[in-house]
């Protein structure tokens, strides 16, 4: 891989990091505040999920002698988090308002693989962790769709 080509590879997995720090952020609230067992285990097995990826991409990274370790999550996903919990706090449907929200965020970070998923310069190795991550996500969002079928 060239250099440039590396450094775009290191720029794209930095940013699934980050998206990925915000969904960390993002479902331990939400873990922590559901009001229904139902919620709690759904975010929960979210927060995990998203924990092993995140693990997963700071491999990715160093392997490409990027420096992890600088990777935070980014003001846009805090400021998604707190409109969600205003919204949260004062909707009588707290739990639809959340699902809602997860799902949105969902299919924006599939998104953002798929995008990643173009670059033809991925490693073969690489490409199988982010095609499992976004399987992974794609398996959490029908987890969630179904559950808000049985909420709206």
């Amino acid at each position: 891989m060239s250099a440039a080509a590396n450094d775009k590879t290191l720029e794209q997995l930095k940013h699934l990091l980050s998206i990925t720090t915000d969904s960390i952020e993002g479902y331990k609230q939400s873990a922590d505040s559901s009001p229904g067992q139902e919620f709690t285990t759904l975010f929960t097995d979210y927060l995990i999920q998203r924990r092993e990826y995140a693990e997963e991409l700071k491999s990715a990274i160093i392997s490409l002698g990027g420096d992890a370790s600088t990777v935070s999550g980014g003001t846009f996903s805090a400021l998604g988090r707190l409109w969600t919990n205003i919204k949260t706090t004062i909707s009588s449907d707290a739990e639809r308002t959340a699902l809602e929200a997860c799902m949105a965020d969902e299919k924006a970070v599939i998104a953002e693989y798929e995008k990643v998923l173009e670059n033809t310069e991925l490693s073969a190795q690489l490409r199988e962790i982010l095609t499992g991550q976004k399987e992974g996500i794609e398996r959490a969002l029908t987890r969630g769709e179904q559950l808000a079928r049985v909420y709206n």
